[in-house]
């Protein structure tokens, strides 16, 4: 896990309203799918960074740590001069290539996540950002995890946070995969990830 950096090139202002979830899945469909395991938080070949707004001149602040194969990612949103705060990887070519979603085991509180995801496309040499909010309304089992998915045509195309008019999502281009808090709410957060896999439908 790297240091928390305060630079975010790709997406320094996201913007605060919700960003409609994609449904909950039934943990049958993930059995009957083709999944390959991006990370389980154990053996990691995926590097982690925090990226908060201080770019803005924002205090929000968010740290991350893994123990027990489990990433805990927590810290404080604050509203006035940002808002926000992300946890993101790298992705080195082809981890998501020929899958239509990503799922992920997930525990968390109250307060509305998004997924992220960039791939090679940009307009007017700015990256585009795809942002879903985390559906984690779903019953928890005994300890509380979710299993949530994210469908790819879910995801909606973002410059800065706001929503542009761009092509969809390529999987095959991925380049960057992250968690975001920016629900609009001041306060502490806390939410942790047991792994993330790629899927596609059998």
């Amino acid at each position: 896990m790297t240091t928390p950096d305060d630079t975010m090139p790709d997406d320094p202002s996201p913007d605060t309203t919700s960003i409609s979830s994609p449904p909950t899945p039934d943990p049958a469909d993930h059995a009957r799918s083709s999944c390959i395991r991006l990370t389980d938080f154990e053996a990691d070949a995926i590097e982690w960074f925090v990226v908060n707004d201080g770019v803005m001149g924002g205090r929000s602040n968010g740290t991350a740590d893994v123990a027990e194969s489990i990433m805990r990612f927590a810290g404080t949103i604050v509203t006035d001069g940002g808002g926000f705060t992300s946890i993101r990887s790298s992705l080195a070519g082809g981890e998501l290539a020929g899958s239509d979603r990503i799922e992920m085991r997930i525990r968390a509180d109250d307060r509305v996540y998004g997924v992220i995801l960039d791939d090679e496309h940009r307009i007017e040499g700015r990256n585009v950002s795809y942002r879903t909010d985390i559906d984690n309304s779903g019953p928890p089992d005994a300890d509380g995890w979710r299993v949530v998915s994210i469908p790819y045509d879910s995801l909606v195309p973002t410059i800065f946070g706001r929503v542009v008019d761009s092509p969809g999502f390529v999987a095959d281009e991925a380049t960057e995969i992250g968690i975001i808090i920016a629900d609009g709410r001041d306060g502490e957060f806390v939410v942790e990830l047991d792994w993330i896999d790629a899927c596609a439908d059998s």
